[in-house]
C-alpha cells in the first residue's frame, strides 16, 4: 500500500474504530472503574510506525530509559520498511513489524502482533505517532498497564489514553518524545541520537568498491542524497540544483561524490547522475540500489561530509559523527534538524513554509511545486559547502567511525 492510500485508510476506517471504541470505553468506564498503574517499567512497548529518521530521534528517550531501568525490555512495533535498520539499534531488545505490502497482510499482521503484544502483558505502552488513529487503536488494544500518547484536540482520536501528553510544536522531535517519560518519572538530558551498529564486514566490502572505483583512502567522500521518502517527495531540493551543486563542488573541492538511494530510487538517482558534467561524472560513484542497509551505513560512517534532503539518511549520518548538509523547506528544521556543531541546514524560510504538520496529516499544500525547496540557491549552498568540505576528515576509519 502506498502512503495515500494508508493515509485514507486511517482517516476513514480509522476514525470509525476510534468512534465505536470510545463508546465501549466510556460505556466501561461508567459501569467499571480502571485504575491505571504506574509500575516500575519491566516491558515496555514503544511503537512508531513511519520514518526511519524519526525511530533514530528516539534514541535519547530510549537510552534515558534503559539508563534509569536497566533491566527494563524495549519493544518497538513499526512498519516492516523500518524493521531492517531499528533491529541495528542497540537499545531495541525487540522489532515486531507489520507488513504493509498488501490491505490482506496488513490486516491478518495486525490481528496477529495484537495476539502477541497482548500475551506479554507490557507494563507501558508509549505511542510516539503523532496523529495517526491506527497507532491510538494499537495502543488501546495492547492490553499495556499505562497507555501513553500525544494529546491534540484538533485530531480527534477518542478518549482512549490513559496519560495524554501535550505535543508542544515549538520543540525538537527529540524533546516532544523525551516528554512521554516523565510518566515514569524519568528525565531526558543527553539529546546524542545512538548511532545504529556498523558491520565490519559491510565497512569491508564497501572499502573494495571504493577502491575499484579509483576512490583514494586520501580522498575525502562526500555522500549525497537527493532523495526523500514518499511521506513528502516535496522534501526534495530539485534535481537541477543538485547537478549544479555536484558539477560546482567536483571542479574546485577535489572530493569523490557517492551518489546512494534504495532500489525504488534508483531510477531518480539516475537522472540525476546522468545530468552531470562529464568531469563531475568521472569523480562520482552511483550506488543506488547497489548496497545492503549494512553496507550504506558503513557508507555513511566513512563519508566526510553528507549532503542530503531532510530525510533518515540525514539522522543516519549525524548519528555516525558525519558533518551533514541539509535542505529544508516543507518540513522544520526547528523540530528536524540535527543538533550540535558540525551540522548545516539550508532552509529559505519563505511565507508558505513549513506546510507539512501534524495538523494537515504531514500533507504538502503545494502539490509538488515545493517552491520553498526551489529558492534555496545552487550558488549559496556551494559556496558554503566548499568553505567547510575541507575542514571535514578525509576519511574517517573505523575506529574514528
Amino acid at each position: 500500500m502506498n502512503i495515500t492510500r494508508m493515509r485514507h485508510i486511517d482517516y476513514f476506517l480509522g476514525g470509525a474504530i476510534c468512534l465505536l471504541l470510545d463508546v465501549w470505553e466510556r460505556l466501561r468506564r461508567s459501569v467499571l472503574r480502571r485504575d491505571v498503574r504506574r509500575p516500575e517499567p519491566r516491558r515496555v512497548l514503544v511503537t512508531k510506525y513511519l520514518g526511519m529518521g524519526s525511530i533514530l530521534l528516539a534514541t535519547p528517550s530510549l537510552r534515558a530509559l534503559r539508563t534509569a531501568c536497566p533491566g527494563c525490555r524495549i519493544v518497538l512495533l513499526t512498519f516492516e520498511s523500518n524493521a531492517a535498520f531499528a533491529r541495528r539499534i542497540p537499545l531495541i531488545d525487540e522489532v515486531i513489524a507489520i507488513r504493509t505490502t498488501s490491505l490482506l497482510r496488513f490486516g491478518l499482521d495486525t490481528v496477529r502482533i495484537l495476539r502477541y503484544i497482548r500475551s506479554q502483558c507490557f507494563d507501558y505502552v508509549l505511542d510516539l505517532e503523532f496523529f495517526a488513529r491506527f497507532s491510538t487503536i494499537m495502543s488501546y488494544l495492547s492490553g499495556a498497564g499505562c497507555r501513553v500518547g500525544y494529546y491534540l484536540p484538533q485530531i480527534w482520536r477518542g478518549d482512549l489514553l490513559d496519560v495524554p501528553v501535550h505535543f508542544n510544536p515549538y520543540r525538537h522531535v527529540s524533546e516532544i518524545f523525551a516528554a512521554q517519560l516523565a510518566v515514569m518519572g524519568i528525565k531526558v538530558d543527553d539529546f546524542t541520537i545512538t548511532p545504529p551498529a556498523v558491520d565490519t564486514a559491510a565497512s569491508g566490502r564497501v572499502e573494495e568498491v571504493l577502491a575499484l572505483a579509483g576512490v583514494r583512502k586520501e580522498d575525502a567522500i562526500a555522500v549525497v542524497n537527493v532523495n526523500a521518502s514518499d511521506l513528502s517527495f516535496e522534501r526534495r531540493w530539485p534535481r537541477e540544483h543538485f547537478v549544479s551543486l555536484i558539477n560546482a563542488l567536483a571542479c574546485s573541492s577535489g572530493a569523490r561524490f557517492v551518489l546512494v538511494g534504495s532500489p525504488d530510487e534508483g531510477p531518480y538517482v539516475a537522472e540525476v547522475f546522468a545530468a552531470l558534467s562529464p568531469a563531475a561524472r568521472a569523480r562520482t560513484l552511483n550506488l543506488a540500489g547497489e548496497q545492503t542497509l549494512d553496507e550504506f551505513i558503513a557508507l555513511l560512517s566513512m563519508g566526510s561530509v553528507c549532503i542530503t534532503n531532510d530525510s533518515g539518511p540525514l539522522h543516519m549520518a549525524a548519528a555516525l559523527g558525519t558533518r551533514t548538509f541539509s535542505f529544508f523547506g516543507p518540513e522544520s528544521p526547528i523540530l528536524y534538524a540535527p543538533s550540535g556543531e558540525g551540522h548545516t541546514t539550508f532552509y529559505a524560510g519563505i511565507y508558505c513554509s513549513p506546510c507539512l504538520s501534524v495538523f494537515n496529516a504531514k500533507r504538502a499544500m503545494c502539490r509538488g511545486n515545493n517552491i520553498c525547496m526551489q529558492a534555496i540557491s545552487p550558488e549559496v549552498a556551494t559556496c558554503v559547502i566548499m568553505g567547510e568540505i575541507g575542514k571535514a576528515p578525509i576519511r574517517k576509519t573505523d575506529e574514528a567511525a
